[in-house]
Formats: structure tokens, C-alpha cells, sequence
């Protein structure tokens, strides 16, 4: 069952080129949360921005491999953007910059929904303005992405560990 989960994922997988001159940074559970006592992700929010501001000034592509956002112990996305708004403003320059690719991993599954995604990020709410205002939007999350290295005939799959895992990838509701 583990081996046709992932050859799905490989199937339907978004392709990105890899040439000789690609700069790539990897991110995987993160699990950006409210900033409360249960955030994992709080302690390192400043190192985190520190090197997103270091990628983004060299010209990296960014892919984080599931689990970027804590939607498991969190009912309100907006909570988490206010946490860690420096973090979403910096990932949203790479979405401009188209890139930004995302992988959803168990603990953001609903977000594999087009949905449900455009719904909670597409726009945010400026408190100085009082509008909505544009954040990630149009961003798709993937199950899986294939990253194609020029020359060879062979590639790399990328996919968030949860695949290998039943309870996680069927049960996770």
C-alpha cells in the first residue's frame, strides 16, 4: 500500500528543472503555530527569518516539505499569521518571485485543498489599513514535487514523510 501511495505522489508530482546554476533551500516541519507554549516553531521564528532574508537577497528557491503550517493544534490561521506574519511576508516575496513551492504534509493536509488554501492564504487582513491585502495567493500546495537535474535521465522525488505512514496519510482526519 506504502509503495502505490508514494507512485501516486510520484505521478502526480509538480516538475521543477534543476540545472547546474539552481539554488535551492529546503524547509520540512516547520509547524508554524500561534506563538504559544505549544509552538514549535517559536523559538526559531528569528533564525528562520534571518536565513528566508539571507535566501531571498541570493536568489534561492524556496521548498518546504509539509508540515509548514500547524493547522493539527491551531483552529485559526489567523492566529499563526500574526505569530509569525515577518515569516509569511518574507515567503510571500518568494511567491512573487514564483520561488515558492510547498509540499502539504499531515499536520497542513487541508491545505492539499485548492480551496481551503486560497481561503486562508490567498489575502490577510491589515490592521493599519483595514483591508485585505494580497499574501500568498494563487499558492498551490502539492503532495509531492519532482526536481529534474539537466543531463541526467534519472530525478529526485520530494515528499513529506507522512506518505510512508497509514495512520498519518489515511487516518489523519
Amino acid at each position: 500500500m506504502i509503495q502505490n501511495i508514494i507512485s501516486i505522489s510520484y505521478k502526480k508530482a509538480k516538475r521543477i528543472p534543476l540545472k547546474k546554476n539552481s539554488k535551492f533551500i529546503f524547509f520540512s516541519d516547520c509547524h508554524r503555530g500561534d506563538n504559544s507554549y505549544a509552538d514549535d516553531f517559536a523559538n526559531n521564528s528569528n533564525i528562520h527569518f534571518d536565513a528566508l532574508q539571507n535566501y531571498l537577497k541570493n536568489d534561492f528557491t524556496y521548498i518546504e516539505l509539509g508540515d509548514g503550517i500547524e493547522l493539527w493544534e491551531n483552529l485559526f490561521f489567523n492566529e499563526i499569521f500574526e505569530a509569525h506574519k515577518n515569516s509569511f511576508m518574507l515567503l510571500r516575496e518568494f511567491h512573487l518571485k514564483k520561488k515558492l513551492h510547498m509540499i502539504w504534509g499531515n499536520h497542513d493536509m487541508t491545505l492539499k485543498s485548492k480551496k481551503k488554501s486560497a481561503k486562508l492564504l490567498n489575502t490577510y487582513f491589515d490592521k493599519i489599513s483595514g483591508t485585505d491585502k494580497d499574501l500568498l495567493t494563487g499558492l498551490i500546495f502539492n503532495e509531492g514535487i519532482i526536481l529534474e537535474p539537466e543531463g541526467f535521465d534519472k530525478n529526485i522525488l520530494l515528499i513529506h514523510g507522512h506518505q510512508a505512514d497509514f495512520y498519518n496519510y489515511v487516518w489523519w482526519k
